[in-house]
């Protein structure tokens, strides 16, 4: 039986990572390291991708997406759009196991955190609202003259000129003014040999409302099979598109070390998709206990720690390249 394992991406997975190792040691159960391990990164304001302290969308309001998924059973849970809620993977977790659905969104996924016990939560913080009027200010730099000063001064959501609005945000993204990463995944493998995924995040900023991320996309930014598990981060459009979380697990069946497989589904991605210019990452974790990633741009890390091991170990990749 292989060693239990827990990874996780970002810098910020550490938090996941400790937490999550501490978990598994207490319960032994790897669906509990993965919850509990996003959790404390759903927790901390200052990570403003993924729950608490994200940026909202384009109207000042945080939707949350999160998706959890047992590789052994092939059971899973998701929430899209979810609001008003502090753990949005702990009521992914709910949908999975006391719901007959998959996925539930908006309204009815906070109703339904709501009946689970789940109290009413805003995740908003003052930092958050701060840095998301810092963001319409530059958006109303990029779309000057494209719509007028009053009717920027509006809340800018389905009532604007949606084409332009998001030619605007776009331009945001290539330019790096808004960031189209921040995503927390998780993936453990535990005494008895489940496998277990789960991805949570805020989304982009100043998306517009009902955007529906990765992060909630069974096959997109999460998937688990008995071969093993994988969770995507970076845009998560282009993550749904291509499918690539299922991409990895399949070539994990064909027994592809992880990083390998991560790798090869990346530039496979690319060679389809050229114009992809955007951070796309992809962490990955096998029946055997082996863990890997790979990136198609710099500044991608992530952590992983064996139940031996003293302290997690950081990984920082070397960008795949078609060349």
């Amino acid at each position: 039986m292989a060693e239990p394992v827990i990874i996780s991406n970002w810098h910020y997975g550490i938090e996941s990572v400790e937490v999550g190792i501490q978990k598994l040691k207490e319960t032994r159960s790897a669906l509990d390291a993965v919850e509990f391990g996003i959790r404390a990164v759903e927790d901390d304001p200052l990570v403003d991708s993924v729950g608490t302290g994200g940026i909202p969308n384009i109207e000042c309001v945080d939707e949350l997406d999160a998706s959890i998924m047992v590789g052994n059973t092939l059971r899973c849970g998701a929430v899209t759009g979810l609001t008003m809620t502090q753990n949005p993977i702990s009521v992914a977790r709910k949908v999975m196991e006391a719901c007959p659905h998959v996925m539930l969104g908006g309204d009815g996924a906070r109703r339904f955190a709501r009946a689970q016990g789940f109290p009413e939560y805003q995740p908003l913080t003052e930092r958050a609202i701060a840095k998301w009027k810092d963001l319409r200010i530059k958006l109303d730099g990029v779309m000057k003259g494209m719509v007028t000063q009053e009717e920027f001064s509006k809340n800018l959501g389905y009532d604007a000129m949606l084409t332009d609005l998001g030619r605007g945000i776009e331009m945001m993204v290539r330019a790096g003014q808004i960031k189209e990463v921040g995503t927390v995944g998780t993936l453990c493998l535990d005494q008895s040999g489940t496998i277990v995924a789960g991805t949570s995040t805020s989304g982009w900023a100043l998306r517009l409302p009902g955007r529906v991320a990765d992060s909630s996309v069974i096959g997109a930014g999460t998937y688990a099979s008995p071969a093993g598990a994988s969770s995507c981060t970076g845009l998560g459009e282009i993550a749904i598109r291509h499918g690539l979380t299922r991409a990895v697990c399949d070539l994990l069946e064909k027994d592809y070390e992880p990083t390998e497989a991560c790798e090869t589904v990346l530039k496979r991605m690319l060679r389809s998709d050229p114009e992809v210019t955007v951070i796309i990452a992809l962490i990955a974790l096998d029946k055997h206990g082996r863990v890997g990633g790979a990136t198609t741009k710099e500044s991608f890390s992530y952590q992983y720690q064996r139940l031996s091991d003293k302290e997690a170990t950081e990984v920082v990749p070397t960008p795949v390249s078609l060349r």
